[in-house]
């Protein structure tokens, strides 16, 4: 088992360093851009992205963490379709239906994250068939949760940066409300990993989930979690 999860974080991290090369370069031709273009907004936006490669890293170094690459696929992944993409290129303006793609995806990430956390707050942190129901129910509310407080955000941000980013002038409150029925449309599209993970059952992101884990707590079975 522990061959395997190394094999396993051993391509994860050539696969993030490929996603953390594009995304700097990307970043950095944006930063140029903006710069010459004098657009203060994106400018500041590139930047802040920029920023995020360079503060992942560091959070791993915290005492208590120990660096899982597949989850940094995850998160950086997610990112860069967040917000070098949505923002920075401004997909969320020029191309119709990403916001709702990048909501959904939301979803699916913060369930993932979600279920992440629930095995670290158990005691024993043991995977099994008994967290059917419970881990999952915790990533649903979770990423609700989250969503909710997300469009919150926005509505908060408009006033600061001077952008309608709900386009509540144009459509009320029905932006929003998609925003958050797509994210419970991801959330529930994750709900199989929860489900596949707890039947011991292999895959990219219920592996990633294990993985996590196990290098923070070690492998535990069922017995060891009671």
């Amino acid at each position: 088992m522990k061959i395997e999860l190394q094999n396993r974080q051993q391509r994860a991290r050539a696969v993030y360093r490929g996603i953390a090369s594009f995304y700097c370069l990307l970043c950095i031709s944006l930063v140029i851009l903006y710069a010459i273009r004098h657009d203060a907004y994106h400018l500041s936006v590139s930047l802040g992205a920029l920023a995020f490669p360079i503060a992942l890293p560091l959070v791993w170094k915290l005492p208590f963490l120990k660096r899982v690459w597949s989850l940094d696929c995850l998160i950086l992944g997610f990112v860069f379709l967040a917000y070098p993409l949505g923002s920075c290129v401004d997909l969320f303006y020029w191309l119709p239906g990403y916001d709702k793609v990048a909501h959904t995806l939301s979803g699916t990430f913060v369930s993932l994250l979600a279920l992440i956390l629930y095995y670290c707050l158990k005691p024993g942190h043991a995977i099994g068939r008994r967290d059917k129901a419970l881990a999952t129910a915790f990533m649903i509310l979770a990423s609700i949760a989250v969503a909710g407080l997300w469009e919150i955000g926005e509505y908060a941000l408009a006033g600061v940066v001077g952008r309608d980013l709900q386009r509540v002038a144009a459509t009320g409150v029905a932006d929003s409300m998609q925003d958050m029925i797509v994210c419970t449309l991801g959330t529930i599209a994750a709900i199989p990993v929860s489900l596949r993970l707890s039947d011991g059952k292999k895959g990219v992101l219920s592996n990633m989930v294990k993985d996590t884990i196990c290098l923070h707590f070690g492998e535990q079975t069922e017995t060891q979690g009671v």
